[in-house]
């Protein structure tokens, strides 16, 4: 089992939220990978890397993705997520604008908190 989790960000620093989604993921069980999408984001992939349980951090760094459009931000996890059992992302409202929309390009259910 393997487990993506969205990182949430404001292009800066790593937000709470998405350490609080990465122990939600290791109680679920399974490789847990971590995508941090923005511009000029190596801080922000080198702050999740370095949190506990995260296996491996994957960087989409492009302007496409530094104001967190759903459109773009959805096709991207959606392609990504073809390979994980689960795809986690913070209840926030990036998250809520972007997760229907990969649910859909998926064809799966979205369950919501």
């Amino acid at each position: 089992m393997s487990i993506l989790v969205i990182a949430e960000h404001d292009n800066s620093s790593l937000k709470q939220a998405t350490l609080n989604v990465v122990a939600a993921a290791k109680a679920i069980g399974g490789d847990i990978d971590v995508l941090v999408a923005g511009q000029n984001v190596g801080a922000i992939a080198e702050a999740a890397a370095k949190a506990e349980g995260v296996n491996k951090v994957l960087v989409a760094d492009n302007a496409a993705y530094g104001h967190f459009l759903a459109e773009n931000l959805s096709e991207l996890v959606a392609e990504l997520g073809k390979g994980y059992s689960h795809i986690l992302v913070p209840a926030s409202t990036n998250g809520k604008n972007y997760a229907p929309r990969v649910a859909a390009l998926l064809d799966v259910d979205q369950i919501s908190e």
